[in-house]
């Protein structure tokens, strides 16, 4: 088993190396202790400093012949649109309410899916579409980390 302690930061050219990913969810990139396996079956322990954030394309392990790489498992989204800032109030109080995190994306709200959210877009007549993407919670739509 490899043992992740850190994860790996100005990593130069990775071309010529085996890829393998550990495809994780947004609340398994938040645990910063854990045991996985990679899509290629490698078993792993996570070891990160105490409030390490995993985000997708964080590359985790290196050496001569491979490195490991984090992917944001797709999950079921809602895109909201409001279309002013009355309406962005009243989705953000709501969402609030119910303790979800969300993700602003040009003016977009996207939350993970919420049967009550969804009702109370609807009943407002809110404009939104479900998505299956990857989540990075409390992350701007301008970031391009």
């Amino acid at each position: 088993m490899i043992i992740i302690k850190r994860k790996i930061t100005g990593v130069g050219s990775l071309e010529g190396l085996e890829r393998d990913t550990v495809v994780l969810n947004r609340e398994d990139r938040r645990r910063y202790r854990q045991r996985i396996r990679t899509t290629k079956g490698i078993e792993i322990g996570i070891a990160l400093p105490t409030g390490t954030l995993m985000q997708d394309g964080d590359v985790l392990y290196l050496d001569n012949d491979r490195y490991i790489v984090v992917e944001a498992e797709k999950e079921d989204m809602i895109v909201i649109f409001p279309e002013n800032t009355i309406r962005s109030a009243m989705v953000a109080y709501e969402i609030g309410n119910r303790h979800l995190p969300i993700s602003l994306k040009g003016g977009n709200i996207v939350t993970p899916h919420d049967r009550f959210i969804e009702e109370f877009l609807r009943k407002e007549s809110i404009n939104y579409e479900r998505r299956r993407e990857a989540f990075e919670p409390g992350r701007r739509g301008d970031h391009h980390g």
